[in-house]
């Protein structure tokens, strides 16, 4: 197979990506991959529930969020599914870390960073 017939194939599972545009904001707008389009829409359409609820749908979706967690957990080889955290995105996350760390540092702790970071991953540190 050609390197040209590899990116067409990978082109058509991104949806996005059949028009004449180029993506250059990544963390702003990441593009999804029809398959992880078809799930998320099967979910938001059969299980979509609050979360730890006494219901059957709550219940459903807490298992499809579970297995969520395992499998990520195998995926980066995890010591335990509960170590798997997932968020609005990594700028929410990196915050939420940032403010859980500072409750343990003592004057004089330091974090490193440069410009090169994304401001996403500067700024909670501040």
């Amino acid at each position: 197979m050609s390197i040209s017939a590899n990116i067409k194939t990978i082109r058509d599972q991104f949806p996005s990506l059949n028009r004449n545009a180029i993506f250059f904001d990544n963390p702003g707008g990441t593009q999804i991959a029809k398959p992880s389009l078809d799930r998320i829409t099967k979910y938001l359409i059969e299980n979509n529930a609050n979360h730890e609820g006494a219901f059957a749908t709550s219940k459903a979706s807490d298992a499809i969020l579970d297995e969520a967690h395992r499998a990520m957990a195998d995926f980066y080889n995890a010591p335990s599914d509960e170590e798997i955290v997932f968020g609005n995105n990594m700028t929410t996350l990196t915050l939420h870390l940032s403010r859980s760390l500072s409750r343990e540092w003592m004057e004089g702790d330091e974090i490193v960073l440069t410009r090169l970071d994304h401001d996403a991953n500067v700024t909670p540190w501040c």
